[in-house]
């Protein structure tokens, strides 16, 4: 982010705080509520999901030739490992043989994948290194190779995509945010803690959560609902990817005096959403990152949580620091903005007129919701 932006969100949220207003667009919007439950639905969704990259871990689990992680979040078997020359190379985690899988652990290190099955096994390339040539006499090892899938290294993060048609362009993905992100750091961080969680809510309330701040005062009153002012917030968008920045009562220690950088930035929290599925929330002195996959019902969904320290700030003697940090924000989404739409998935069947709504005060939510029903058009 640079000087420039952040002066015009400063001036921005020092107008919305005098007017007591935020962010508003013409008017609230209308969504189905059948996005969220019904099962042919959720179909397309998962096949315009792989077409695009999908954030499935960090580059800290593959620090090293060999390193490898391992599972089926995107919806399909997958392993990323890292190659001798120090690149990576992704492939679905099934043999060509009788597809069992090569690979039974979710992070590791090893010389080759090898199938417990029958044997076979294969080069961190993908190649088949063996199969009993008795067996198989006119085998073509060159086409018994595992399936290779699109991976790129950019930021730290390991992007992955299932539909290699196009290839994939990490920075062109990005677009704007490409820079801004970079900027603010994300590159030179750590990885503290990263999980799998199941949550049992549709894929797209995870990102609903970060896209607004309408509810912090009633849902979060008692976390951090106290810290942020409650529905104030400046929302921008960038192609199919956003910008929501939420600010913090501190900000009210800075609003009557000139712009400060340094001062700014600690005075509001920057989620960006990286369609179609990825938050990377800037908490300004660490990152989050949430990644949400469709499971195979509406109701039902995997959620890989990242956090991320500044290298500088990382050490022995500020990692309970980390692990509280990381403690509230499980507790907080988990158990107060999971908790809740947990309630609506079980209800959305029975809304009035099958339709929901996003409010004029929710450009997020109406920005990541337009954009997707405009995408799914084109799928099949």
């Amino acid at each position: 982010m640079d000087r420039e932006t952040k002066e015009r969100l400063f001036e921005e949220i020092k107008g919305y705080v005098a007017q007591g207003t935020t962010k508003l667009v013409e008017s609230e919007m209308e969504y189905p509520a059948g996005a969220y439950y019904d099962p042919a639905h959720l179909a397309r969704e998962k096949r315009l999901m792989a077409r695009f990259p999908q954030i499935v871990g960090h580059s800290d689990d593959l620090a090293n030739p060999g390193d490898f992680i391992a599972n089926n979040v995107v919806g399909v078997p997958f392993i990323v490992v890292r190659q001798k020359d120090g690149g990576l190379k992704a492939f679905h985690n099934v043999c060509s043989h009788r597809g069992a899988s090569v690979c039974d652990k979710a992070k590791g290190n090893a010389g080759q994948f090898f199938c417990r099955f029958h044997a076979w096994t294969y080069n961190l390339d993908g190649s088949l290194k063996f199969a009993p040539s008795a067996a198989f006499p006119t085998l073509d090892k060159e086409n018994a190779r595992l399936t290779e899938l699109c991976v790129e290294e950019r930021h730290g993060l390991i992007w992955l995509q299932l539909d290699n048609t196009d290839g994939m362009d990490i920075s062109a993905h990005l677009d704007v945010l490409d820079k801004e992100i970079g900027g603010l750091g994300i590159g030179d961080c750590v990885l503290h803690r990263s999980e799998v969680l199941d949550a049992d809510i549709n894929w797209k309330s995870v990102l609903d959560g970060f896209l607004e701040v309408y509810h912090f005062a009633s849902l979060h009153g008692d976390s951090i609902g106290p810290y942020f002012y409650g529905n104030l917030a400046p929302f921008d968008q960038f192609g199919l990817n956003g910008r929501l920045v939420g600010v913090r009562k501190a900000f009210d220690d800075i609003a009557d005096k000139p712009f400060d950088e340094a001062k700014f930035l600690p005075a509001v929290a920057v989620n960006y959403h990286v369609f179609p599925n990825a938050i990377i929330v800037w908490q300004g002195d660490h990152f989050e990152i949430w990644t949400s996959f469709p499971a195979d019902v509406p109701g039902k969904c995997k959620v890989l949580v990242q956090m991320l320290i500044p290298r500088e700030a990382y050490s022995d003697e500020t990692l309970a620091r980390w692990d509280r940090n990381y403690r509230i924000m499980i507790d907080t989404v988990v158990k107060e903005d999971w908790s809740i739409c947990q309630e609506t998935q079980e209800s959305l069947p029975h809304i009035a007129n099958d339709r929901m709504y996003f409010g004029a005060n929710e450009p997020g939510l109406q920005h990541f919701h337009g954009n997707m029903a405009k995408v799914l058009e084109q799928i099949n």
